[in-house]
């Protein structure tokens, strides 16, 4: 054989094999992007779901979404996914983070209410004008137990009033032909 013929096989040879590898690092890839946003989709239906079991939007919400990984993704399913789907898909994980948002929000009010509660307790207590006897040690205690017994704290409505809101405008995905085309990319049958 001639060395030029076997130089080109051999050239031809590594670019496939180079061609195959970057194949299937892409269907790889896809596949795990496609897992990535079916765990998104299903743990933010589960603090959905918790919100309106309890009918409540309060302190202790989970976090709906830690990572938008749809915008990190999307670009990927470009093919598999109709116009109609990708909407789908966008305002849901729209309103993912709007709701991450108010609640990231509602929490930093609630933290601050609670350091100047805190505040206000301090000055109340340093207000005392003897502290070390016997009616200071009795108004010291009866401040600490009028402030602890009290549990309010400022609680605001323009971050619940957000989540509420964004919980309605983001529909369920689970239940679509779209998710269907995820799990099925994403090589999962649950």
């Amino acid at each position: 054989m001639h060395p030029d013929y076997i130089n080109s096989l051999v050239t031809f040879l590594v670019g496939g094999v180079a061609l195959l590898v970057y194949w299937l690092t892409k269907i790889n890839e896809k596949r795990n992007a496609a897992t990535i946003i079916l765990m998104d989709i299903r743990h933010a239906e589960q603090v959905v779901f918790s919100i309106l079991e309890k009918g409540v939007v309060d302190n202790f919400l989970k976090n709906i979404i830690t990572d938008n990984n749809w915008n990190k993704y999307k670009h990927l399913f470009v093919s598999a996914f109709s116009q109609d789907d990708f909407s789908a898909f966008n305002k849901f994980f729209d309103a993912c983070i709007e709701i991450s948002e108010a609640r990231k929000n509602m929490l930093a009010i609630f933290n601050a209410s609670l350091v100047a509660k805190a505040e206000n307790l301090q000055q109340l207590l340093l207000n005392i004008e003897d502290p070390t006897s016997q009616d200071g040690k009795k108004a010291r205690e009866k401040i600490i137990n009028k402030v602890n017994n009290e549990n309010y704290v400022f609680d605001p409505n323009d971050p619940k009033s957000r989540i509420l809101r964004s919980l309605q405008l983001m529909g369920r995905l689970s239940n679509t032909t779209a998710f269907e085309k995820l799990k099925k990319i994403a090589g999962t049958k649950v």
